[in-house]
């Protein structure tokens, strides 16, 4: 049963994953790739602990762990439903902070680079004025708490800056999934503010990724990013 199996390509690495995280992330991925459908009953539990090899409690665990995120839903003396409403962003969640779980700091890094440029890029072909107001007053914002020490809202500026940049791409799938990897950059983004308060680099950045943008210099993006990134970087190597 095991080529047939829920995530089999899981299994290698399931040993940097607690058991029931690992379980969470084969149910999880049987759902995101439509064997679990919204509205459905999964297998019973018998078929499950053969299937997964795991026991039955880490198994109810998992379910129950699923059931309080709204992914499915326990019918008593019927069964386990993936939740006909799913939310998207519940499951989204889920899955990337499990990939998050299995990754490097180097690896984040690498994603971090590479999503920022993307973003940035397609923040060229798209940006309006208002968006060119929005992130000027989101940078001069962003100044004054730092200038204030105001560390949490320096943190919470910086996250919305990238958000509506985001957004400016107007691509509905690239926002789904670039929002969801940014909700767990949200703690690394804070911690370079707290770090990096006294020198006040983070505004700098921001304004020159902004400059790039308006100024339409494709060639300067990759740059432009890992410049961007050096404190998180040098944050990762005194780690």
């Amino acid at each position: 049963m095991a080529g047939a199996g829920i995530g089999a390509e899981f299994l290698p690495r399931a040993g940097k994953l607690s058991v029931v995280d690992h379980t969470i992330a084969e149910l999880t991925s049987a759902i995101s790739s439509g064997r679990f459908k919204p509205g459905c009953k999964i297998p019973n539990e018998f078929e499950l602990v053969a299937e997964l090899g795991v026991s039955r409690n880490s198994l109810r665990e998992a379910i129950k762990m699923l059931e309080c995120m709204g992914v499915v839903e326990i019918r008593r003396g019927d069964g386990t439903y993936v939740c006909s409403q799913l939310n998207p962003s519940v499951l989204d969640n889920v899955v990337y902070s499990l990939i998050f779980d299995l990754s490097t700091s180097q690896e984040l890094l690498e994603l971090r680079q590479i999503l920022d440029e993307m973003i940035v890029r397609l923040a060229i072909e798209k940006i309006e004025p208002e968006d060119i107001f929005f992130l000027e007053d989101n940078i001069a914002q962003m100044t004054s708490y730092i200038a204030q020490g105001d560390s949490e809202n320096a943190s919470l500026a910086d996250y919305e800056f990238h958000i509506r940049l985001i957004d400016i791409g107007k691509n509905p799938f690239f926002m789904r999934i670039s929002k969801g990897i940014y909700r767990l950059f949200s703690q690394s983004i804070a911690k370079t503010i707290l770090l990096d308060q006294d020198a006040s680099s983070a505004p700098v950045y921001h304004q020159n990724i902004l400059n790039c943008i308006i100024e339409k210099r494709y060639d300067d993006v990759s740059s432009v990013i890992s410049d961007s990134l050096k404190t998180w970087r040098d944050i990762l190597k005194r780690d």
